[in-house]
């Protein structure tokens, strides 16, 4: 299953890149399931990015998402920053 991860802000300065496709297994359907599946194959900035998910936003397809939420084939996966404002 492809998924296209895109990144903002303070996020896309943790991990260094603007957006990753990345190639995931069916049982890795979520985005807990999918940082953590890069957290151990590629280590570096997604330990960091892992140890602060807490403090991240999720969007699947551009809706407001939880970590927990299903991914599919297909699917853009964005990580970005708590938005705030007046």
């Amino acid at each position: 299953m492809k998924i296209n991860v895109l990144f903002f802000a303070s996020v896309r300065e943790i991990v260094g890149i603007n957006a990753k496709e990345v190639d995931i297994q069916d049982s890795e359907n979520s985005p807990h399931k999918l940082l953590n599946f890069l957290v151990k194959s590629e280590q570096g900035s997604w330990v960091s990015l892992h140890k602060d998910k807490h403090l991240i936003r999720l969007a699947i397809n551009q809706e407001l998402s939880d970590w927990n939420d299903l991914l599919k084939d297909g699917d853009e996966l964005a990580f970005f920053p708590p938005i705030t404002g007046g």
